[in-house]
């Protein structure tokens, strides 16, 4: 879809062609859903500007450059770190318990 594509190419976009000009981007992502690819595919493209900046660059370009980013949109920085709860004894799911009877 049209808008999820404009998804993956915020970065790019708030950074301006001038700052990511010079590096290669390829992308392969697996597992997870449709929408989750196209978010770890866009968190990857921020992140690996980033390091590119603190290699390759010096360290206040790549502040600068963070710092545009995390007031965009901190997802494109910081992971979530939210993953599924595995489930226990005693009970059908992760947190709910088998009812108690007394008789």
């Amino acid at each position: 879809p049209d808008i999820l594509r404009i998804k993956v190419y915020e970065p790019l976009l708030l950074l301006g062609k001038e700052r990511w000009g010079r590096v290669d981007i390829r992308l392969r992502v697996k597992g997870g859903g449709f929408t989750a690819q196209i978010y770890a595919m866009r968190q990857a493209i921020a992140k690996g500007i980033v390091a590119y900046y603190q290699k390759y660059v010096d360290e206040a370009t790549k502040k600068e450059i963070k710092d545009i980013l995390m007031a965009y949109d901190r997802a494109l920085i910081v992971a979530d770190p939210r993953r599924c709860e595995p489930k226990k004894f005693g009970g059908r799911s992760a947190r709910s318990r088998f009812q108690k009877s007394y008789r």
